[in-house]
Formats: C-alpha cells, sequence, structure tokens
C-alpha cells in the first residue's frame, strides 16, 4: 500500500514459455516409445522433435534389433506417411504390435514367399547377441518330415557367443514384406533354451539347445502345431554355428495348408 492509502498490485509474473527447441531434442533421447509418440501429438514442433527418424532406430535396434535388416521395406509394408517421415517409427511399431496380440494367429492366406523371418538371439544376461533377418524363399525352406516347414541359417561367420549362463532366449518373428499385400508381423515364439541341453563344450566340441512353442493349428482336427527353435554352438565360448527354426506338426488328420506359418 502506498503512502496516500491506494492499493498496489503485485507484479505479475512473466507467462511461462515452452521449452526452447534444443531442449526438446535433448530430453527426446531418454524416452520410451510410449512417451515418445504422446509427445509428437503435443503440436507440430513437438511432433517434428520427437519423430526424428534416429531416436526410432535406436528403439529398434534395443528391443527389435533384426527388424533393421528389413530396411528399406516396400511401400506397402508399412504406413506411408510413417514410412516418409521415420521408416523406423513404422517398423517398430509393426513389430510391437506383433509381440502385443499374443499368440493368435491369423486363417493362412499367406505364401511363404512373401514372408522375412527375423531372428533375434540374446544372452542369458539379456544382451542381443545375434540378429538376423531372411527372406523365406533364400532360407532354404524346405518341408520337415512330419512337420509344416524348416530351415537353417550358418551364422559361424558372425563371431556371436552365447557365453556362460542357465539359458539363452530366441524371437522368431515373421513378417509379410511382399508387394501388394498388407502389412503384418507375427511372434512365432519368444522363448528360453536351456544352455545345459549343448552340454560340457570344449575346444572343437560343438552342442546345440532347442525350445518349442504350441501355435494354434486351425484345421487340424486337434492336432498339435509347434515352433521350433535350434541354436548349434561349439566351444568352451559356445561360439553360435547355425539356426535352425521350424514348424512341426502332429495332425490326426491330413489337412493343414502347406503355406500356413
Amino acid at each position: 500500500m502506498r503512502d496516500d492509502g491506494a492499493t498496489t498490485m503485485p507484479p505479475r509474473s512473466a507467462p511461462s514459455r515452452p521449452p526452447p527447441w534444443e531442449a526438446l531434442s535433448l530430453v527426446a533421447n531418454f524416452l520410451d516409445a510410449a512417451s515418445l509418440a504422446a509427445a509428437s501429438c503435443v503440436s507440430t514442433s513437438w511432433h517434428a522433435a520427437f519423430s526424428d527418424d534416429h531416436l526410432w532406430a535406436r528403439l529398434c535396434r534395443c528391443h527389435y534389433p533384426s527388424a533393421i535388416g528389413l530396411l528399406p521395406l516396400s511401400d506397402s509394408s508399412v504406413n506411408a506417411g510413417d514410412r516418409r517421415s521415420s521408416p523406423h517409427r513404422g517398423l517398430f511399431a509393426l513389430f510391437h504390435s506383433a509381440a502385443s496380440r499374443g499368440r493368435s494367429l491369423p486363417e493362412p492366406r499367406l505364401a511363404l514367399a512373401d514372408v522375412t523371418f527375423a531372428v533375434d538371439l540374446f544372452a542369458a544376461g539379456g544382451q542381443n547377441m545375434l540378429s538376423f533377418a531372411v527372406a523365406a524363399c533364400d532360407a532354404g525352406v524346405k518341408k520337415a518330415p512330419g512337420g509344416v516347414f524348416q530351415f537353417a541359417v550358418d551364422v559361424s561367420d558372425r563371431n556371436a557367443v552365447a557365453g556362460p549362463g542357465k539359458h539363452w532366449s530366441v524371437r522368431w518373428t515373421a513378417v509379410r514384406t511382399g508387394l501388394g499385400v498388407a502389412p503384418a508381423a507375427i511372434v512365432m515364439m519368444d522363448a528360453k533354451l536351456p544352455a545345459s541341453r549343448a552340454g560340457a563344450l570344449g575346444s572343437g566340441v560343438r552342442g546345440e539347445s532347442w525350445a518349442t512353442e504350441g501355435l494354434p493349428a486351425p484345421g487340424c482336427g486337434g492336432g498339435k502345431l509347434e515352433a521350433e527353435a535350434v541354436v548349434e554352438v561349439s566351444g568352451e565360448e559356445r561360439l553360435v554355428e547355425k539356426v535352425r527354426l521350424g514348424v512341426l506338426l502332429d495332425c490326426r488328420e491330413e489337412s493343414f495348408p502347406s503355406e500356413y506359418i
């Protein structure tokens, strides 16, 4: 209050300002996928900062490293808008949706010629030790005895070491990549392989570990369908030599389509 009795108003605080552009870019590097997606919807400037392709490339390498091998995808493989602005964001969304859908498989409407297999192997501590993507037509896919199909990939030149531990992990994703088809991906299996199955390995000695996971088998008369992964290793460090993958079928009736994956 002044001496003449008039009331004075307290000074107004300056209006808050949005964070500078540089701050947005710094914060973006520490956000997870859900936070990046939410932040990119705030405004045009935030969309530009939080949709940068290098941010989504980092998340792909962290969560779905084998997905990187699928780029570049065809125009029909991912959403066109995502592909132009951030191809890795579209790729992350494709693999994330596959994992989120669980084990539900669609009706067989797909030939192996339109499929690429993405495979990630993890050591006992969770570190990614090997990732690759291979088109089914290049993987030497063949009919499995008593099953649907199987294939093997020689990775002896990758110097991937499984190392010690109780188990390793494998995630196998099938991605529809053919021209003229809608985007789709499904996790065929996400399982642990007991390291003890490979046995005690010395120099030059080989062993293998394997795991299976059940899959639904529509139209199979109640048969049992399983995805199987076998990892061949050698030596004390357990160098990964070969990865074999397949779908095995035990049907009471031979009514299962060969093009099913």
